[in-house]
Parts: C-alpha cells; sequence; structure tokens
C-alpha cells in the first residue's frame, strides 16, 4: 500500500511501465492538429466587394429603367410603337455587337502573322534567280516584267476594293516570326493636289526616286548607301543591289528588281481620260550569281512593292458635271502596298541596335514618298 503524504493524500508513482509510456505517446501523436484558417487581405475583400456592389448597382439601373418605361406606358405617355422600337434597337445593338466580334475574328484570321503561319508566301512573289552572263540576266528580267505588272494590278484592284479612293487611307502592320525574322507590312492611298502633269508627272518623278534611290536614302535618311550594281536600268526594269550602312555602323543588304509601265490615255485603265495609269512592281532576287549575299558580314532586307498611279477630277463648288471633264481639279492617286521583311541575323547585334533597323526600315518608305513629292513640287510631310 503507498505511503500517506503529509496532507493526507496518497503519493502518486513517478514511474510508469513502458507499455503506459508507449500508449500515452501514441495518443499524443494520433492528437490532430488544429487548423488556422488563413486570412484574406483586406484590399482584396474590398475589391470582391466593390465589384459585387457595381453589378447591382447595374442591375438596379436596368431594373429602375424598365420600371419607369412601365410607367409611363401605363399612364399612356409613351406609345405602343415607342415600346416596339426600343425592342427593336435594342435587338439591332446586340446584332451590330455580334457582327463587330465576328470581323475581329476575321481579320484576326487574315492579319499578316496568321497568313504567313499559314503560308509563308507573300502577295505577287516570284522566285527570281540571275546567272553570272549579263545577257541572260536581262533575258530573265524582262521576261519577268509583264507577268509582274499584271499581279501587281490585280492584288492593288483587289486590295482597294471598297475604299473611296479621294480620301487618305493608311494601315500597317509590324510582327516578329518566330523564325526571327522581323516584317513590315504597309497599305495607304494617298491623293495628290495640284499636280501639274497630271499622272505622266508623277510616274516620271517615281521613276526617278527609283533609280537614284541611294542617293536618296544618303541624303535624307543619313545612311552611307552604294550601288554595286550597275548593268541593269533602263525606264522598264531596273535591278538595284544596294549596300547601306547604318549610323550605327551596320551593313545592310538589298537586291531587287524594280518593274516599271506607263500606259497612255488610249489603253485608260481607270478611265477616266487623264492621262491614263502607271504602274510598278518591285521585288527581290533570291540567287545571284554575280551579287551573291553576305549574311556573315551583313543583315540581308527583302522588300515587295507594288505601285498604282490613276487619276480623276475632282467637282468645283459649283458641282457642274458639264464642265467636269475639262474643269474639275486633276487629282493624282497613288495606291501602294509593300511588305519589307529583315532577315534573322547570326552577326552579334544587340538588341537596341535591332531596333533601331528596325524603325529606319519604316521610316524609309516615307523617304521615298518625301522624294517623290519635293520632285513634284509639294509639301514634304514630316517623319
Amino acid at each position: 500500500m503507498a505511503p500517506i503524504s503529509p496532507t493526507g493524500t496518497r503519493a502518486r508513482r513517478t514511474s510508469q511501465s513502458p507499455l503506459a509510456m508507449e500508449l500515452e505517446l501514441e495518443k499524443k501523436e494520433k492528437k490532430p492538429k488544429r487548423l488556422y484558417k488563413k486570412r484574406r487581405a483586406t484590399h482584396a475583400i474590398r475589391r470582391e466587394q466593390k465589384l459585387t456592389l457595381e453589378k447591382e448597382i447595374e442591375e438596379l439601373q436596368v431594373k429602375l429603367a424598365e420600371t419607369k418605361f412601365r410607367a409611363l406606358l401605363s399612364q399612356g405617355k409613351v406609345s405602343e410603337s415607342c415600346h416596339k422600337r426600343a425592342v427593336e434597337n435594342a435587338v439591332l445593338s446586340e446584332c451590330i455587337e455580334d457582327h463587330h466580334l465576328v470581323m475581329a475574328h476575321v481579320r484576326a484570321l487574315v492579319s499578316g502573322p496568321q497568313l504567313h503561319d499559314a503560308s509563308g508566301v507573300r502577295p505577287m512573289r516570284t522566285r527570281i534567280c540571275l546567272g553570272a552572263d549579263r545577257a541572260e540576266r536581262r533575258r530573265v528580267l524582262h521576261g519577268l516584267r509583264k507577268d509582274k505588272l499584271r499581279r501587281a494590278k490585280c492584288f492593288l484592284h483587289e486590295r482597294s476594293f471598297g475604299i473611296q479612293m479621294n480620301t487618305s487611307y493608311f494601315h500597317e502592320e509590324r510582327y516578329e516570326t518566330v523564325d526571327g525574322d522581323y516584317f513590315i507590312t504597309r497599305f495607304d492611298i494617298t491623293p495628290l493636289h495640284g499636280v501639274k502633269g497630271g499622272v505622266r508627272a508623277v510616274y516620271e518623278a517615281v521613276l526617278q526616286a527609283a533609280v537614284n534611290i541611294e542617293i536618296v536614302i544618303s541624303e535624307i535618311s543619313g545612311n552611307i548607301t552604294v550601288r554595286e550594281d550597275d548593268d541593269m536600268c533602263d525606264n522598264s526594269v531596273s535591278q538595284m543591289r544596294l549596300v547601306s550602312q547604318t549610323t550605327q555602323g551596320l551593313l545592310v543588304e538589298n537586291n531587287l528588281v524594280h518593274f516599271f509601265e506607263y500606259l497612255t490615255s488610249e489603253s485608260d485603265f481607270d478611265g477616266d481620260g487623264d492621262g491614263g495609269y502607271a504602274v510598278s512592281a518591285l521585288d527581290f532576287v533570291d540567287e545571284d550569281a554575280l551579287y551573291p549575299y553576305r549574311p556573315l558580314e551583313r543583315i540581308r532586307r527583302d522588300a515587295t512593292t507594288a505601285m498604282l498611279l490613276t487619276s480623276y477630277r475632282e467637282p468645283g463648288p459649283n458641282h457642274d458635271q458639264e464642265q467636269l471633264a475639262t474643269e474639275g481639279e486633276l487629282v493624282v492617286v497613288i495606291t501602294r502596298w509593300s511588305c519589307v521583311k529583315i532577315h534573322r541575323t547570326e552577326l552579334d547585334v544587340s538588341r537596341e541596335v535591332q531596333l533601331g533597323l528596325r524603325e529606319n526600315c519604316i521610316h524609309s518608305q516615307d523617304t521615298f514618298m518625301n522624294c517623290v513629292r519635293d520632285t513634284l513640287g509639294l509639301s514634304v510631310d514630316a517623319t
């Protein structure tokens, strides 16, 4: 029997058997831990409450508007026809919104990146391979001229469908492919007012700018540009083997062929009888035995372009149709589509320099048009 303590209670045993200690330890381990719920941030709770309240406010405003409308309708202040018109407007608005969504989806499907991923082929593209024999080179390029110009006219006719030719229009896409190439695609319509000489004068200005393109680029952009070829240049076909040095010291090479055509009013394309029309097409050379590309030294830049020059007479203040054909102002319209590709390079070029090269390519097309404007004596757009 355990001894009795001075306080009258039996003294507890201080020792336990090993089995008892093991059972007690298992009970402690099986005791579930208390779970604490993670407290949500105050700003998150308030944001959720705010969104809930805003949604309730919108629903209440809609109900209030419906209640007011029913009240006015019951009082005879709103006719049944007005109610029917309101319902029709709501349905029409919803249909218009659905139409916008469909058009947005279609535009995404026909955008530059999507079309590039689907085919990798640009409009009006023709593979051009030139050998070392100069006479054969001329025969090849002149043989391509008719088909290239026909394609350019057809493409621009379809691309400008539904667009008012008497107003300016501009659309541009810039994107980088998964392969690292950079594309700049542009379509624009530019009416030129006050041109003396009509389509013929604009055509000659375009021809002059194209033939002297290396001088134009050097003088306006500040990039030193030289022309390596000197054997293919006339008023119908012109090859341009250009090498430019940017302000950062980067070398960029082009090998392009320009095709031209001007037709008098006897074969007027747009039917206005005001001096005919002109068309030009530009494309890059894929392989050239005389002037091969140098990817280990230079960055390659390709371009495909189509340009159409037409004209129309703008009516005067009195809108006299009888005098329009002879006294209305003659306006020359430049319709142009272009696609520039900067090839991915293995050269050690920083990201900043690449971005600068892209910006330079974007402004180069404006440089060309400003040269045409300057030749015609028109104001030059700021770039």
